[in-house]
């Protein structure tokens, strides 16, 4: 895939070529639904040579309406000759997650331009880096409103970026955990059935004194004991927390921080 200008063919638009007919576009998925998986096929029946690019945030249409679009988010590039054909692999991930994913010689359609927001994600992850599990929540963080607590990389810090990013575009605040799902059923890539919890949390100890922590749900009612009764001494603590939430009604939930009865830290999750 060349990066820049090949032989004096000049780069064009993809949505302009394709609706003045200056070129013919067929996809293919080859049974993935996230990363090199669709195979772009091009068809340039001028009398001139075509330098063609695929841009991150161009959202291929599925031929199935129950299979998932798929979101460029890597730059890809075709230089074809007058009258001749070109094939090129592209970085995409599924962007309808309560649609199936593609399988191998899936159909898609040339699409066009998704939203703003798929754009401006798009053009981030072009330019960054991060493992696929992240990048797939991300999309559909933005395509489908799923919790920004789902983008995960194994290390919180790796996608950090990524996550504030998806809360800029989607107008949230950048949640201070990491929410894990079930293993989804066959056929389908997300179960939306939450199973675990997982954070940091940083509070100020002004006196020695008997940590306890809970989770109380929106009605006050404690659902859920971490701690009771540890001693801490005076200091400022980090403390990493996981809880098992499979089963829990959805709502909002808060996770309380006391010493001797006195509330050092309040933080809320939702599932």
């Amino acid at each position: 895939m060349p990066a820049g200008p090949v032989s004096g063919v000049p780069r064009e638009l993809l949505d302009s070529l394709l609706r003045s007919g200056l070129v013919e576009l067929r996809a293919f998925g080859s049974g993935g639904h996230a990363g090199e998986v669709l195979s772009v096929e091009a068809f340039n029946p001028q009398a001139r040579s075509l330098r063609l690019v695929i841009p991150p945030g161009w959202r291929f249409a599925s031929q199935d309406s129950a299979v998932q679009d798929l979101l460029v988010v890597e730059e890809s590039v075709l230089v074809l000759a007058p009258r001749a054909s070109g094939a090129v692999r592209c970085r995409v991930f599924c962007c309808e997650a309560s649609k199936s994913g593609p399988q191998a010689g899936s159909v898609y359609l040339a699409g066009g331009p998704a939203d703003g927001r798929l754009v401006q994600l798009g053009r981030h992850l072009s330019a960054h880096r991060y493992p696929d599990q992240a990048v797939q929540q991300a999309v559909w963080s933005v395509s489908d409103g799923h919790p920004i607590s789902a983008i995960d990389g194994g290390d919180a810090g790796s996608t950090l970026a990524l996550r504030r990013l998806v809360a800029d575009v989607t107008g949230q605040s950048v949640p201070w955990y990491t929410t894990a799902y079930a293993v989804p059923e066959p056929g389908r890539l997300f179960s939306n059935e939450p199973v675990s919890v997982s954070g940091t949390v940083e509070f100020q100890q002004r006196h020695p004194g008997l940590l306890s922590i809970v989770v109380k749900d929106a009605a006050g009612r404690t659902v859920h004991v971490i701690e009771d009764g540890r001693v801490l001494e005076k200091g400022r603590f980090t403390i990493e927390v996981a809880m098992t939430v499979r089963g829990w009604p959805k709502g909002r939930y808060s996770l309380l921080f006391a010493t001797d009865g006195v509330l050092r830290e309040r933080q809320s999750f939702d599932l």
